[in-house]
């Protein structure tokens, strides 16, 4: 049943945490490290609801399709209750402001009316998404928005694409990319940095420091992320797992040769410099012109010439 106007203002307001990173950046990891907090709850990377490969969208608690899941059907049947909206009825990712920000927060609502937490953490990771729910919440408001942008460093992300085939170089592009695009976006907007090979290697003192910046309490639970609900949808198949302490992944020393190494550290020494606010935004521009692969710029000309002729 939906919850009339009245009851809605004696709920504390909907609070959302949201991981932004780039992919094989640890955010699973930090998304269980949180969700296993008694006043929070996680939807893991929500925007994978709307997926036609249900593989991808699996949940953590059943390892099912949401539609098979006792928790997310709950979740379904609130979000028809007070909508008359079906999981395949939302569009998370609507162009239009007004559907995208009221099927999103439907969604957040009927998360927090089953499973008791007024704040939700969502890894969905997309830099595209964030910037949608940050766009509704300044527009329309509903839920209080949080950031967290989850930084890897190169040398570690690098190598767990380039150990899969893909080229170092068009992956150092993207990771600083990447990180450009997510500074302009959070420039002057609140939000929390997470560095993963903090967090991986010292997951008690990182955990405390994030706990306090988001305003709760650290539980002692949360250090054991294998345990207690997990609601995620999609993500690292660490969430499936039954625990086990927290190693830092250190295997690039091994997997990248002396060369490798030096031109990842290269390619990706603005973001560095960015960091240190040693250069401008305006400069990190001309580099992302400058040094684009390319076969990635190519891509990007035959592309724009095949929208202007559409």
């Amino acid at each position: 049943m939906s919850s009339s106007p009245e009851s809605r203002h004696l709920l504390p307001p909907l609070r959302v945490l949201y991981i932004t990173s780039r992919g094989h950046s640890g955010s699973t990891l930090l998304d269980l490290l949180l969700s296993g907090h008694s006043g929070l709850t996680s939807v893991g990377e929500i925007k994978m609801l709307s997926a036609t490969d249900r593989s991808r969208k699996r949940c953590s608690c059943h390892g099912l399709d949401p539609l098979e899941c006792p928790y997310w059907r709950s979740v379904q049947d609130q979000l028809r209750a007070s909508t008359g909206l079906s999981f395949d009825a939302l569009r998370l990712d609507s162009v239009d402001p007004w559907v995208n920000h009221g099927h999103n927060l439907a969604l957040y609502e009927s998360v927090a009316a089953v499973s008791g937490c007024r704040t939700i953490v969502d890894s969905s990771k997309s830099l595209p998404r964030l910037r949608d729910l940050l766009q509704g919440q300044e527009l329309y408001g509903g839920y209080d928005l949080l950031p967290i942008h989850l930084l890897r460093g190169p040398l570690g992300l690098v190598h767990s694409y380039v150990k899969k085939g893909a080229d170092l170089r068009e992956v150092c592009y993207n990771y600083a990319n990447g990180y450009f695009r997510a500074d302009d976006l959070l420039h002057r907007r609140r939000h929390l940095l997470v560095h993963y090979e903090r967090l991986a290697g010292q997951p008690r003192r990182e955990l405390q420091r994030l706990m306090t910046a988001i305003g709760l309490p650290f539980e002692e639970a949360q250090m054991d992320w294998g345990h207690g609900p997990r609601r995620n949808i999609h993500g690292n198949d660490m969430r499936f797992k039954a625990g086990g302490p927290i190693r830092l992944d250190r295997s690039w020393r091994r997997g990248l040769t002396p060369l490798q190494i030096l031109q990842v550290l290269w390619f990706t020494l603005p973001v560095r410099l960015r960091q240190r606010r040693l250069t401008s935004r305006r400069l990190m521009r001309l580099w992302r012109l400058r040094y684009k692969p390319a076969a990635m710029a190519s891509g990007s000309r035959g592309r724009a010439s095949r929208s202007r002729r559409d």
